[in-house]
């Protein structure tokens, strides 16, 4: 998968992502329910959840639910 540029307001969007699983360890999140809560839309989560597990820092489990690594 090839990487976005890093722009400014990726970086902020990966950042708010992040910030997600790092404030309640343990959580699991669908894509839906990410990108609810960071505020983003469905298909940017996507970008940045996917970004994120290409990074080692989170990992998708069965049913499509992201957790942290």
């Amino acid at each position: 998968m090839t990487q976005p540029p890093q722009t400014r307001r990726f970086r902020e969007a990966l950042a708010r992502v992040q910030r997600l699983f790092m404030l309640r360890p343990g959580v699991r999140l669908t894509t839906a329910d990410a990108a609810q809560k960071a505020g983003l839309d469905r298909q940017v989560c996507r970008v940045m959840l996917r970004n994120l597990v290409d990074m080692g820092f989170l990992e998708q489990r069965l049913g499509g639910v992201i957790a942290r690594s």
